[in-house]
């Protein structure tokens, strides 16, 4: 098959949109801080829908596929963790003292909502990998990018309402500024890697775990400030989707058999 460019119709991005489910755990001030298993029951739902810009056809020139922008892809994304749900574990909780019941009495909850962009880089060229008569299946890619959250916790003992005696907490969370139970905002990094499967001309199997960085403490309601509990939140995120090509068939336009 022989292929001739035409250079007059070349000038265009193509776009993807996408829905992506999975679960994510997040490291809190519940828990024991910096040790993962001890927060794995710290989980949530997590939801995410994106559109993806490609940069492949920014060079009309069919020599041009392995410039840099040929691999790379901008993807904005709304992402809902929700039905976040917060106790404590580790070995101060079995404890059987004042400070262990406490423990055992917290609860919490958070739901975050985040938007933002991520830049994609890909192991294979983006333009080999989506046009329909590419035999690539699979294509690998890094990201890294940045996040506005919005969030909202709670904060709940079984030992009664800490709004009316603050003393059903464990001592830390009894200090002012120790708690900031509502609604709140904050930055967040990611970073994390994926891979896309080509199951049609059309549609794309998606596969991504990222780590999200939030710039803040109080995503959970807790920021105590003692050594246990004073970094930041972080989550790390799961997800399968699937992403369908908008206009997967117009860079077609580009070249004549």
């Amino acid at each position: 098959m022989l292929l001739a460019y035409q250079g007059a119709n070349s000038q265009f991005f193509t776009h993807d949109i996408g829905f992506h489910a999975g679960t994510a755990t997040i490291q809190t001030d519940y828990g024991i801080r910096n040790n993962f298993l001890s927060s794995y029951g710290n989980s949530a739902i997590s939801l995410s829908f994106t559109h993806t810009l490609h940069f492949f056809n920014k060079d009309p020139r069919w020599n041009a596929d392995h410039k840099i922008w040929s691999y790379l892809a901008l993807r904005s994304e709304l992402n809902i963790i929700t039905n976040g749900n917060f106790q404590h574990h580790g070995r101060f909780v079995n404890e059987n003292t004042q400070l262990g019941m406490q423990l055992r009495a917290m609860t919490g909850t958070t739901n975050i909502t985040s938007v933002g962009f991520q830049l994609e880089y890909y192991l294979r060229c983006l333009k080999d990998f989506v046009y329909p008569w590419s035999d690539i299946k699979w294509n690998p890619y890094i990201l890294g990018g940045l996040q506005y959250s919005m969030f909202s916790n709670t904060l709940n003992s079984t030992l009664g309402d800490w709004r009316q005696d603050i003393n059903v907490l464990p001592a830390k969370w009894r200090t002012p500024g120790a708690l900031d139970v509502g609604k709140g905002t904050t930055f967040a990094a990611t970073f994390g890697a994926g891979i896309r499967y080509k199951f049609n001309p059309q549609i794309d199997f998606n596969l991504h775990f990222n780590w999200q960085f939030f710039f803040s403490d109080a995503v959970d309601g807790l920021q105590a400030n003692v050594v246990e509990n004073k970094d930041n939140e972080w989550l790390l995120n799961l997800q399968f989707g699937v992403i369908y090509h908008l206009n997967f068939d117009k860079p077609l336009s580009i070249f004549k058999r």
